[in-house]
């Protein structure tokens, strides 16, 4: 199917419209409306499309970012129709995305997504070779719609830095000496994180890579059991901050047949991040 998936950029106001439609049936009411997108696409911004067969059926929305005096692409919002989620196109767009910020003189792509969405973080790591060391609680407030609705809108601002070489061989070896940061087990056959309370979060922390687990299935989890999907986002909340605050980024996923997939969080200086 990829390999008939055309990547185009997207300016006039019936691609917009598409786009628009695409946007509201992921996001309902809190998709960006159409006149905003234009606007932002004859100023600096950029939305690429997925076309299938002449269909669209996913985008990616990004403008210009700046701060800390420098300039980047900041990559607001992608999403993929529900029949072709997890078959690449996200990646497609991404890498689309990419050429766009090389072209145009950019060197950093920054976006944020929920960590506990396995998808993304997949994308964003394992794919993409981006970085973190960034929480923000509740960053967008409530929302509605049926991705976000029930929980805290945490994110995680994820790093692309787009010519940074690949560090594989180190990462490799760091992921096989990690040692989850907190276990985790089944509960009527759900995952659930450090039952027993074991993460302090006084402790100085030292081992150079930890592993942090986070649920494969997070919409499941929240329409099955609301409270422990809630449990999970304090408890990875307090996590991540934690060891975000000693210097620890998460460079890679690892993935696992079935519950959860694992960050692995290496010390940073370790790979000068």
């Amino acid at each position: 199917m990829l390999e008939r998936v055309r990547i185009q950029k997207i300016m006039e106001p019936k691609e917009i419209a598409e786009v628009q439609s695409l946007n509201e049936s992921i996001w309902g009411s809190q998709a960006i409306p159409s006149h905003q997108l234009l606007a932002a696409v004859q100023n600096g911004g950029l939305i690429l499309g997925a076309y299938l067969d002449e269909k669209l059926i996913g985008f990616n929305y990004c403008f210009v970012g700046y701060r800390h005096g420098k300039m980047y692409l900041h990559s607001h919002m992608i999403g993929v129709e529900k029949t072709y989620r997890e078959q690449g196109v996200g990646e497609l767009l991404k890498h689309a995305q990419q050429e766009y910020a090389k072209e145009h003189g950019f060197q950093l792509v920054i976006w944020l997504f929920d960590p506990l969405e396995a998808y993304m973080a997949n994308l964003s790591f394992l794919k993409l070779n981006a970085f973190s060391f960034q929480y923000e609680n509740d960053y967008y407030g409530p929302l509605k719609d049926d991705f976000n609705e029930g929980l805290p809108s945490d994110r995680i601002v994820v790093e692309w830095w787009i010519e940074r070489d690949r560090v594989e061989d180190s990462l490799d070896e760091l992921e096989e000496e990690a040692e989850e940061i907190v276990p985790w087990s089944l509960t009527d056959g759900l995952p659930v994180l450090d039952i027993e309370g074991e993460f302090q979060q006084e402790q100085l922390y030292y081992k150079d890579a930890y592993l942090l687990p986070i649920p494969q299935f997070l919409q499941k989890m929240k329409v099955e059991s609301p409270r422990l999907a809630e449990d999970w986002r304090y408890k990875v909340r307090t996590i991540l901050t934690t060891l975000f605050e000693q210097n620890y980024a998460i460079v890679r996923v690892k993935k696992n047949k079935e519950y959860v997939h694992s960050y692995l969080l290496v010390r940073r200086s370790l790979l000068a991040l």
